[in-house]
């Protein structure tokens, strides 16, 4: 009881900063209050980049606080209409239903191709011993900590001897999960032929595949090709069928990928459960002011990093994302800089609403 009283007592005045930020009178406090303690307990206080003893309102006054006065109330307008927030529970949902919603179909399209029938013909296919065969033929790769790839595999019908947490498999782990496949198969000659590439977000599709100098190219997805040709040359994967599956994605993401993968010439399948429309980009002029108004350079000096770049101004989000999207886990930093950008750790001014937790730092080896 003394801890719910407290806790009632530190919303109650939390609440008052709010409405002192915002200039909230009696009537906004009472309509509007509620919410962002509803935004608050729903979703936003599980964000995993705050500080212990912090959480969303707290977060929400100081981040408001750095702010003039007309620029509070549209910020604040922007929180509650435009953000996207994907919590935990979401991205879990969306990591269940890959198995039934994705991978499944897909061999099951694979297999009517071999059986010689109608991809509709639901159970003449899944009786087949050509999807039996595939469906044990079949390698999940995770292409970062993101996969998930402990909760696909309890959402799956797949083996566990079929999942691997990267593509970097050691030989005595590939060789293995070889000679486990051929016994299930009982055929000394089995080897897997349908490779599934898995990650979580993708918000400009840099990360998996960049061109680089020279005519070369760079990213997850050309390191995943290395390591499934040397499999291949060491007789644990045959010439594959691949499919890159992504969790979540933006639209600018997949155009950019599938782009590269037709420069390459690889005939990769590529998936997102969740797709983020470009409409969801921010376009609004007084937003991306803010964004360069309230940023704090010591950040990038920091990271080791260029205000400006080639393809946007990074206050607008890396790669010119302006993206309004929070993961429950990290902001991306293709998200607006006002969404994530964060100095107090180095004795800098500005505060993020949720701060980003960065994976490289130029003061890291």
């Amino acid at each position: 009881m003394a801890f719910s009283t407290t806790s009632l007592v530190k919303d109650q005045l939390l609440e008052k900063l709010l409405a002192r930020v915002l200039n909230w009178e009696a009537a906004d406090v009472a309509q509007r209050g509620g919410e962002y303690q509803a935004m608050a307990g729903l979703k936003y206080d599980e964000y995993g980049g705050y500080r212990a003893g912090e959480g969303f309102l707290e977060n929400l006054t100081g981040w408001l606080g750095q702010m003039s006065t007309e620029d509070r109330q549209r910020a604040a307008e922007f929180v509650c209409n435009e953000m996207v927030f994907i919590s935990t529970a979401e991205l879990d949902h969306l990591i269940e239903t890959a198995y039934p919603d994705v991978i499944r179909p897909t061999l099951l399209r694979i297999a009517a191709a071999r059986v010689g029938c109608e991809p509709w013909q639901l159970t003449r296919i899944q009786a087949s011993d050509e999807f039996k065969k595939l469906h044990r033929q079949t390698l999940i790769l995770g292409l970062g900590d993101g996969a998930h790839i402990d909760q696909l595999r309890r959402t799956s019908e797949f083996s566990n001897e079929q999942f691997y947490i990267a593509p970097e498999m050691a030989e005595s782990s590939a060789e293995r999960m070889r000679d486990d496949l051929r016994k299930a198969l009982d055929d000394e000659e089995a080897l897997f032929e349908h490779v599934v590439l898995v990650d979580d977000f993708s918000a400009s599709g840099v990360t998996m595949m960049r061109p680089k100098d020279g005519g070369s190219f760079a990213g997850r997805l050309v390191k995943a090709k290395e390591q499934l040709d040397r499999l291949t040359d060491v007789a644990v994967v045959a010439e594959p069928n691949v499919s890159v599956l992504l969790y979540c994605a933006s639209e600018t993401a997949l155009d950019h990928i599938k782009q590269l993968l037709g420069q390459v010439g690889w005939s990769w399948q590529l998936k997102a459960i969740q797709v983020l429309p470009s409409s969801l980009r921010v376009e609004d002029s007084i937003l991306l002011e803010m964004c360069e108004k309230y940023f704090d350079e010591r950040l990038l000096e920091q990271l080791g990093v260029h205000i400006e770049v080639a393809d946007g101004d990074v206050r607008h989000g890396f790669g010119g994302g302006r993206l309004p999207v929070v993961l429950s886990h990290n902001t991306p930093n293709n998200s607006i800089s006002l969404l994530w950008a964060d100095t107090r750790h180095m004795g800098g001014s500005q505060r993020g609403l949720f701060p980003r937790r960065h994976r490289h730092n130029a003061e890291r080896p």
